[in-house]
């Protein structure tokens, strides 16, 4: 399992950054998004491994629109504290993590088809 989790250290510009969680996921309550900027815990999590069968057929990929939430975070002035697996890493590491995991789907997938032409 690949989780990564983001801690935001708080600073004046919280309401952004609730503002943008919750475009990513609106389920989450503001109340617990800032509670949790404010002391210092989790803020958001994803799965990189997570699959939905509605979401592939929509085509919603949600791992780039999660790499796209950071992005726009950072963007937003925020100072993020990424951890993989409950391990600190950088966003460099993230980035190659889910570059890996694409280059192996994308192999998995021509590796089916090849099995489905033998067949």
């Amino acid at each position: 399992m690949s989780i990564v989790q983001i801690k935001i250290d708080g600073d004046t510009n919280i309401v952004k950054y609730i503002t943008l969680i919750r475009k990513f996921n609106n389920a989450l309550p503001i109340t617990i998004i800032k509670s949790n900027i404010e002391n210092k815990n989790y803020v958001i999590h994803h799965n990189l491994y997570a699959y939905d069968l509605v979401d592939d057929l929509l085509n919603i990929d949600h791992t780039a629109r999660f790499r796209q939430l950071l992005a726009d975070l950072i963007t937003a002035g925020a100072r993020l504290q990424i951890y993989c697996d409950e391990e600190q890493c950088t966003l460099e590491y993230l980035d190659n993590k889910i570059i890996a995991m694409q280059e192996i789907e994308k192999e998995l997938q021509l590796e089916m088809d090849r099995a489905l032409r033998e067949e």
